[in-house]
């Protein structure tokens, strides 16, 4: 989600594509074969497959920590086919604690050295290792003004919905004009260091890593996103990622998200709805934002091979009132000038707005509902006016 800035500035020099008429969409729901919207994650899916044209691929990793504070460390491989690739990171660091809200935004060399099974990668600054049992990430930054280690375990299963992908006026990926895929892991163990302005910072939290790739120029894709990554210390987790389409596209609304409770993956749902109430104008962007966000889960547990387990209803509610906001940035001002001249042309002044709140989770599964309180990260992307 917060690859924009890599996005734009390597690939609106070449805006092309845009119609009058209502392009087909194939969501990840339609990509379901048997009515089961979970899909386990495969040996080749968490593949780095640096595609050319006008893609954008990352690995994301966001962690909770248990002293309330919030950190992630992102990885952007982008190429538009007639430059060489733009090899980027993105890193979050919020420790309110400690009074410390860092964001970094680096360009790096062009060194994108795989490994033979593609899954893990070296660059100029950023290295990322899958272990052979494809449950530990090690992630590790050594730049002169940021330094990381992170161990990064999943925690019960990772997944897709359908195929992964969502398809943009076609029906597969050899007919599409483009594609946005991607593969979770929900919930994850983190722990490990960050050294940033020579000051050493322990982390130890609940974490979720996505590997994206949007196979198509951002602006074309959405008009906007929404993020949540909900994670309570009692083995609770919920995201929800939702796009909404351009106009090319429908304007439909895309969403996928999970629950995990007691540390295991319960459902993966797309039935699920975003409500951004009490919009306030804000003078700044000129956006209509909310004061709080409603957040709704509706699905049914998942299926498990060779049990004969009841199929149970899940649904979850969670109203979070957005009070502590991380950050509001302008997408424009972490681009060149020229590129921000060309980009004025076709996005209308791109924002993202990020949250860190306490929230409350009311849970049901069949019979039964819990109450769950956690940390509540959310991001708000405003991206394209087509």
């Amino acid at each position: 989600m917060a690859s924009w800035f890599s996005q734009l500035s390597s690939t609106v020099s070449n805006v092309t594509g845009l119609g009058t008429t209502v392009e087909s969409v194939r969501t990840v729901a339609d990509t379901v074969k048997d009515g089961q919207y979970y899909t386990k994650l495969d040996e080749h899916d968490l593949e780095w497959t640096c595609a050319s044209g006008s893609s954008t691929e990352n690995q994301v990793f966001y962690v909770t920590t248990k002293t309330g504070g919030f950190a992630f460390v992102q990885l952007i491989y982008s190429s538009i086919g007639i430059w060489n690739p733009t090899i980027s990171f993105t890193c979050r660091f919020y420790d309110p604690g400690n009074g410390v809200n860092t964001f970094k935004n680096i360009n790096q060399a062009y060194q994108f050295e795989l490994s033979e099974d593609r899954q893990s990668v070296k660059t100029e600054f950023f290295n990322i290792t899958l272990d052979p049992t494809r449950t530990t990430y090690k992630v590790q930054i050594t730049h002169p003004e940021l330094v990381v280690s992170l161990d990064f375990k999943r925690v019960g299963d990772g997944f897709k919905v359908g195929e992964g992908k969502t398809y943009l006026g076609g029906g597969d990926q050899s007919t599409a004009a483009g594609y946005v895929s991607h593969k979770f892991w929900p919930r994850a163990e983190a722990k490990g260091t960050f050294i940033i302005d020579k000051t050493l910072h322990e982390v130890d939290g609940d974490g979720m890593f996505i590997h994206a790739i949007q196979g198509m120029q951002p602006q074309l894709i959405a008009s906007n996103w929404n993020f949540c990554n909900f994670q309570s210390p009692d083995g609770t987790s919920l995201s929800m990622m939702q796009f909404q389409t351009t106009k090319q596209y429908g304007a439909v609304n895309i969403n996928q998200g999970s629950v995990v409770l007691n540390g295991k993956l319960i459902t993966v749902s797309v039935d699920n709805h975003v409500e951004l109430l009490d919009l306030q104008h804000d003078a700044d962007t000129d956006y209509q934002i909310p004061q709080k966000i409603k957040l709704s889960w509706k699905g049914k547990t998942i299926k498990e091979e060779g049990k004969e387990d009841e199929v149970k209803d899940v649904s979850v509610v969670m109203v979070v009132s957005v009070k502590n906001l991380i950050d509001k940035i302008d997408i424009l001002n972490e681009i060149p000038w020229f590129l921000k001249k060309l980009v004025q042309r076709f996005v209308v002044k791109p924002y993202i707005y990020q949250w860190l709140d306490k929230a409350t989770a009311e849970i049901t599964v069949g019979d039964e509902k819990v109450e769950v309180e956690g940390q509540c990260f959310q991001e708000l992307v405003f991206v394209s006016g087509f």
